[in-house]
């Protein structure tokens, strides 16, 4: 993840899941849904902490993918695909990956 922490306190941007990306939480384990969490957590504040993915075709938007901590039970890492929306103030999580 890149450290482009703002040096002053902003508002959180609002953060909204996908339906894809909601189904994909209820199969998450409880230490892999902590995860999850606490990333969304910190994109509301530090949205732009992922890698940013090329080729989006909106230029209003930007696109990234981050991945959460280790879970707690499983030591597995979850992918977080999302787009910044900086005029609407959004963070849009589109998918959520696990699995091997």
């Amino acid at each position: 993840m890149t450290d482009d922490q703002p040096t002053e306190p902003h508002e959180p941007l609002h953060v909204f899941l996908s339906d894809a990306a909601e189904a994909a939480l209820a199969q998450l384990r409880p230490g892999e849904l902590d995860a999850v969490e606490k990333l969304v957590e910190r994109l509301a504040l530090y949205p732009r902490l992922g890698i940013p993915v090329p080729g989006g075709t909106d230029p209003e938007v930007d696109d990234y993918t981050a991945r959460t901590d280790p879970a707690a039970d499983t030591g597995d890492r979850i992918s977080v695909v999302y787009r910044v929306h900086e005029q609407m103030k959004s963070v849009f999580v589109t998918w959520i990956i696990a699995g091997p």
